[in-house]
């Protein structure tokens, strides 16, 4: 189970750095979602920041289960987040995906990191 606590935590840590640094330099992409959401510059930055925080907590959670634990929730949390937006706004199909995936992928890490402590 440690295996795939690893892959899982990795991978979420992966896609969220990169997600921060979309948001942090500006991508067109990044910025068309923001203003497509409704979302504040300065919202938009603080969700990067708790990206960064989560990918971080996530790598360190493979070693102190308990912060990996707790990064795990805060993803899901912060997904869970994105899809509730973007239905709000009926942003559905391809965009909607992504943070729906990541939802069902930080669950399986927390899942995974409980089991494997």
């Amino acid at each position: 189970m440690l295996v795939v606590t690893v892959v899982l935590s990795v991978l979420l840590a992966a896609v969220l750095a990169a997600s921060f640094a979309r948001k942090v330099s500006g991508a067109t992409s990044s910025l068309e979602l923001r203003d497509r959401l409704r979302i504040a510059p300065a919202g938009w930055q603080a969700i990067g920041v708790l990206e960064l925080l989560a990918a971080a907590g996530l790598l360190a959670g493979i070693v102190l289960a308990p912060l990996g634990v707790a990064a795990a929730v805060g993803t899901a949390l912060l997904m869970a987040g994105a899809v509730a937006v973007q239905l709000a706004r009926r942003l559905l199909g391809s965009r909607l995906l992504s943070p729906a995936v990541l939802l069902l992928l930080s669950v399986a890490a927390a899942a995974s990191r409980l089991a494997s402590a």
